[in-house]
């Protein structure tokens, strides 16, 4: 996929289903006290998607892009937008970015087992600088209060369980690019009308979702 316009529109398309799962998430999982922790299944709806973008669209910078398209979202929440939800996505993209890509350059890429483990490595990566900037960038109580050795604790017990929920997502992901791939290409390449209008309702239906339920999430960044 190299047309400009195909390149815009399918980054477009997999940050704005990244952004909206992320808002129909956080409202149907309400507050902390739930059975599985909220970043447990936000780990795995990122992976699920940004993987098979990333494979969809395998040039570097992509996920970034994604991450950005999905960090405005964010912004559906005026006035009251909380940066520290929007560093917490961009910092998730960026990280995944990085990991892609020197995934990419060892030829990893379309090797299922030490991309396995570039996940489980980037999840890890994802949860400590998600809790240290909440507490020390952020200034976040409810994270700084734990201390040091409390944000290691939460990000290698809760953090565990989101590399598990990552390496999943990843997995079945992993498995839709073996089946759907040739597909995906030859729709967008060889009836790129029908695609754009498809990706085009897609985001928009993505993004009328998020701007119904991003206010009804719990403010604050409790993950």
């Amino acid at each position: 996929m190299t047309d400009k316009k195909k390149i815009i529109l399918t980054i477009i398309l997999f940050g704005s289903i990244w952004g909206g799962l992320e808002a129909i998430v956080t409202a149907l999982m309400g507050g902390m006290g739930t059975l599985i922790p909220r970043s447990v299944v936000l780990a795995f709806v990122a992976l699920l998607v940004l993987s098979y973008g990333r494979y969809v669209l395998p040039l570097r910078g992509s996920i970034l892009l994604m991450g950005l398209v999905a960090s405005g979202f964010k912004f559906l929440s005026l006035p009251t937008i909380l940066f520290c939800q929007f560093a917490a996505v961009v910092g998730q993209a960026l990280i995944l970015e990085i990991a892609f890509t020197l995934a990419q350059n060892r030829s990893w890429f379309r090797k299922a087992v030490p991309m396995a483990a570039v996940v489980v490595v980037s999840s890890f990566a994802n949860g400590l600088f998600f809790s240290f900037s909440q507490a020390y960038i952020f200034q976040n109580h409810w994270w700084l209060d734990r201390g040091f050795t409390g944000l290691l604790n939460w990000s290698f017990s809760t953090g565990s369980l989101a590399a598990l929920a990552s390496l999943v997502g990843f997995a079945i992901s992993f498995l839709l690019i073996k089946v759907s791939m040739a597909q995906f290409s030859r729709f967008a390449e060889l009836r790129w009308s029908a695609y754009a209008r498809t990706a085009i309702a897609a985001s928009v239906c993505f993004w009328v979702a998020g701007a119904l339920l991003i206010n009804e999430a719990v403010s604050g960044c409790f993950f």
